[in-house]
């Protein structure tokens, strides 16, 4: 074998386990997450990921039929983080109050705040039929 031979076969051994690496710590974003962006960010370095090692073997192959391939993933990915982006979005109507919750934190902390009486609540406890004098 030649020079060349080895040192390229060093180089795509050297690609692919650093591409390995950057999968399994991709898979790990998406398992321990906690939020659905964190998840999203994971899932887009899969596919990236996957996108990568396609583009490797199209180039060691000197085979270009996979193209089409590559761009089907490029835009599922696209589309993918688009979709969570609006999803997770606070709406930017002028009519929505904000009452929606659309991301899981945004839900945690609208629960806290229905379950937490503020100064409002007080008042309107005292008013319940109350008359002067405590009585009726």
């Amino acid at each position: 074998m030649s020079a060349a031979v080895i040192v390229l076969a060093v180089g795509i051994a050297l690609v692919l386990a650093l591409l390995g690496a950057t999968l399994v710590l991709a898979v790990g974003r998406i398992v321990r997450g906690p939020t659905i962006l964190d998840r999203m960010i994971g899932s887009d370095m899969v596919l990236t990921t996957v996108l990568l090692v396609i583009a490797a073997a199209i180039v060691v192959r000197q085979d270009p039929s996979a193209v089409p391939v590559l761009v089907v993933i490029a835009a599922t990915s696209v589309f993918a983080t688009v979709a969570v982006a609006r999803a997770v979005t606070p709406s930017t109507d002028p009519g929505d109050e904000g009452m929606d919750a659309t991301t899981p934190e945004h839900a945690v902390q609208t629960a806290d705040e229905a379950t937490v009486p503020g100064p409002a609540d007080d008042a309107r406890a005292s008013d319940d039929g109350d008359t002067a004098g405590g009585q009726r």
